[in-house]
């Protein structure tokens, strides 16, 4: 059924939608003066999501009650576009096709991030939930899946904003030798450690001198295991597990090791190795490196290192991008291509009681983050110039728009390689702390303690709440509770470079 237009008696429009009234037949705009009137809110939004507000009346009168909030609304229908200029954001619960968008949560996320969620408030135009019950039921199950994920982040960043910290002051403590790469117009070839990583070993043998070599930290051993030496490593995650990927290898090998200040590793190969620093734009961990005086490269923050490589990738070349191992699913054997320096450790404890099967089907089950990898991946437009590569491996998943390719067609493709510049990795000095590190690095941290940004990295979640509660009665407590956490912060950071 097509939406049915009226004129009202104060001269406005109204519409209908499957006999449900979308606007009042009467006065249309006072019926959207009084619904932001009464929407309910105790705190000062910074984002406003309505789901589907037809001929747009509430948004003046939104702009009116929240003037320093941005505007966003879903559509479940595009028979309102005409009306779309008055937002500063406009989400559709439905593809092109008629079908549900798939990506509706992930685009939610990625426009307001999780601080941004975390002061949005959502409204919902009633009359619309009536005419449209099912779309509606959708994009509110989107937006839960947003507002979860974004719970889900600050609580990691809440967790783990100590240990990035500490891994920045330990990377300006003990980083030695540097290095930047010139960028070139040869293919990459970037390496995870999914299990198609295997059917491809021979391969990247048989055609190393086409490409420059990425290696994500899980697929550095399988790779020197197998006699193939990468031009770069690269290792972003914060934890113990990522520095156990690359203890093996870099130790005994020259590879230059790409690594964010957050990210972790053990002090002996930061002191070792040619470390080529990067940099997201944010973060506290961000500020210690630049004021201990590290020149990087610019990279782009994502939930998983593969993410990461790709955007790192195609910043450093002209050329296509080819990704071996990105399975981005779980298989009934090992996750990764062996050897894997997670399974050796792992598999020491490996008994009659509790099985190698065992312990590898239990891991199986905890896939949760593996799904959200994949669903960013399908959903990212990397605009042609990524592809999935094995040797005709059966992938459980797609990818969406990066196709699926085999060393045929990598053949194919790369038949120009001896024409192009692969990237150049070129050493530099480390213009960072010479005397007095230690001393150099507190005043860092003290000088920062109350600066928004760190507060926002620190104590996410606190700081979220303090900001929200601006003009009201609860900002002093909101305050304290940062001011509180903040000291403590301090206090746990310089414990990691006076030790």
């Amino acid at each position: 059924m097509d939406i049915i237009f009226k004129d009202t008696p104060n001269g406005e429009q109204a519409c209908s939608f499957n006999n449900v009234r979308l606007h009042s037949f009467y006065n249309p705009s006072k019926e959207a003066e009084r619904f932001a009137e009464t929407a309910e809110c105790q705190f000062s939004p910074s984002f406003i999501l309505v789901t589907e507000p037809a001929l747009s009346y509430c948004v003046p009168f939104l702009k009116k009650r929240f003037p320093n909030a941005k505007l966003f609304c879903i559509r479940f229908t595009k028979g309102f576009e005409q009306f779309n200029s008055k937002w500063n954001k406009v989400f559709y619960a439905e593809s092109n096709d008629g079908t549900p968008n798939k990506n509706l949560s992930e685009e939610i996320f990625s426009t307001m991030g999780e601080e941004g969620i975390a002061s949005c408030l959502f409204l919902s135009w009633k009359a619309s939930d009536q005419a449209f019950p099912e779309t509606s039921n959708y994009a509110w199950d989107q937006i839960k899946k947003a507002v979860l994920k974004s719970r889900s982040v600050l609580r990691t960043r809440n967790y783990f904003a100590t240990r990035w910290t500490k891994n920045a002051l330990r990377f300006s403590l003990f980083t030695k030798k540097t290095a930047t790469i010139n960028k070139g117009t040869s293919d990459i070839l970037i390496c995870a450690s999914g299990p198609s990583l295997y059917s491809s070993i021979s391969f990247i043998k048989k055609y190393r001198n086409r490409f420059f070599l990425v290696a994500v930290s899980s697929a550095l051993t399988p790779l020197i295991h197998n006699g193939i030496v990468p031009d770069l490593c690269i290792s972003t995650d914060g934890g113990y597990y990522a520095k156990k990927h690359i203890s093996f290898a870099l130790n005994r090998s020259n590879i230059p090791l790409a690594l964010p200040g957050e990210g972790s590793s053990y002090a002996s190969i930061i002191d070792s190795t040619t470390i080529v620093p990067l940099y997201y734009g944010d973060g506290t961990s961000e500020d210690i490196l630049m004021e201990s005086g590290f020149k990087g490269l610019k990279a782009v923050r994502n939930g998983s290192v593969s993410g990461t490589a790709i955007y790192l990738a195609m910043n450093l070349t002209t050329g296509n991008i080819f990704y071996c191992g990105l399975d981005l699913a779980f298989s009934k054997g090992f996750v990764h291509t062996q050897p894997n320096e997670l399974e050796k450790n792992d598999a020491r404890f490996d008994c009659r009681l509790r099985t190698t099967e065992t312990r590898i089907s239990s891991a199986v089950l905890n896939k949760g983050s593996i799904d959200i990898y994949r669903s960013w991946f399908s959903s990212t437009d990397f605009h042609g110039r990524v592809f999935r590569l094995s040797n005709k491996f059966s992938y459980e998943y797609d990818l969406g728009e990066i196709p699926d390719i085999d060393w045929n067609d990598f053949e194919t493709k790369t038949k120009d390689f001896e024409s192009k510049i692969k990237p150049g990795i070129i050493e530099t000095e480390a213009e960072n702390i010479k005397t007095d590190k230690i001393k150099k690095l507190k005043e860092i941290c003290q000088k920062n303690s109350m600066n928004r940004e760190w507060i926002h990295n620190a104590v996410p979640s606190e700081a979220v709440v303090m900001e929200r509660s601006q003009g009201t009665a609860s900002y002093d407590e909101a305050k304290n509770i940062v001011e509180e956490g903040m000291k403590k912060f301090l206090q746990d950071i310089t414990r990691a470079i006076e030790k």
